[in-house]
């Protein structure tokens, strides 16, 4: 796979995570048509996911528990780049507030919104639609992995996704018809993205998602990035919304641990036991002696003597 191949795919799947979570949410309606969406907000996702699904491809055998970890991780960034966890922009800024964080503003964008809708949604569309399997659909819970292993499960989940934030488009101020537009213009930007895509591998096998991962020195150069936008936001973006104690940043701090914690305890877990479930998936079924009648004798074991 060559970079600008690797290049492209980052670019795909940005588009798709950036269409899901900030036109599904109403944050950036007009993502793909304004210089900050294009310069800030889709770079923001991309490493992102990009930086965590390389972390997550990193055990043999992902799980939806790995994903989910993950996703709250991306969703963290709403305290130090857009301050909202700790200053809300939209919701009841007069809620109930637990070591600093907001506790309804948290709940709705690191336990969902940006699990689901930012990480784990565009990672499984990628591998169903865009790449060769890593085995991220297979992880699931079996009846999960099932519906989107197949065209009509997938077609359920996307109906029923639709409808959700068909819902949602249909609260804001500005109405259905605006955010309808909107969602419907990045939706052809993102769908000339998979055309391209699905066209420029028209000849050739497809990678697989880990084949689209960066190595080490690339995961270094885009994890400095991603540090420089955090740096940058948190001078630049509402630097007001910045608690002055130390108390939310810690309890932050403690968040983002337990949950590193808990996601590096998944990997290695199944690293540990992903050898020893390969192998144990190639052992022959044990040959069982067929059934016998209630007056059928057993057979005789017949004793040959040794050849001279």
């Amino acid at each position: 796979m060559t970079r600008a191949d690797r290049l492209g795919f980052w670019v795909v799947l940005t588009a798709i995570s950036g269409l899901l979570i900030e036109n599904g949410t109403s944050s950036s309606p007009w993502l793909f048509f304004n210089p900050f969406g294009l310069l800030y907000v889709l770079p923001l996702y991309g490493l992102h996911v990009v930086l965590l699904a390389r972390a997550v491809l990193a055990a043999p055998r992902p799980s939806l528990p790995m994903l989910y970890v993950a996703g709250a991780l991306l969703g963290l960034y709403e305290a130090y780049v857009t301050k909202v966890l700790w200053s809300p922009t939209w919701g009841s800024t007069d809620g109930a507030v637990v070591g600093g964080l907001h506790v309804f503003q948290t709940a709705v964008l690191v336990l969902f919104a940006h699990p689901v809708l930012a990480f784990i949604a565009p990672v499984v569309i990628a591998e169903a639609h865009l790449v060769g399997r890593s085995g991220v659909i297979a992880g699931m819970p079996p009846r999960l992995a099932a519906a989107l292993g197949s065209p009509r499960g997938r077609g359920w989940a996307a109906a029923l996704l639709a409808l959700v934030l068909a819902a949602h488009h249909a609260s804001p101020p500005d109405g259905p018809l605006v955010h309808g537009a909107s969602a419907l213009a990045n939706t052809l930007v993102v769908a000339a993205l998979i055309w391209w895509w699905h066209r420029r591998y028209a000849a050739r096998p497809l990678p697989t998602l880990r084949d689209t991962l960066p190595g080490t020195r690339a995961t270094i150069v885009l994890a400095g990035l991603l540090g420089l936008i955090y740096v940058a936001s948190g001078v630049l973006i509402r630097p007001e919304g910045l608690p002055h104690q130390a108390g939310p940043h810690l309890v932050l701090a403690g968040i983002y641990a337990v949950l590193i914690a808990i996601l590096a305890r998944l990997i290695r877990r199944d690293r540990r036991s992903g050898p020893a479930a390969a192998h144990s998936e190639l052992q022959p079924e044990p040959q069982l002696e067929p059934p016998q009648s209630p007056g059928q004798s057993p057979p005789l074991i017949q004793h040959r003597s040794p050849h001279r």
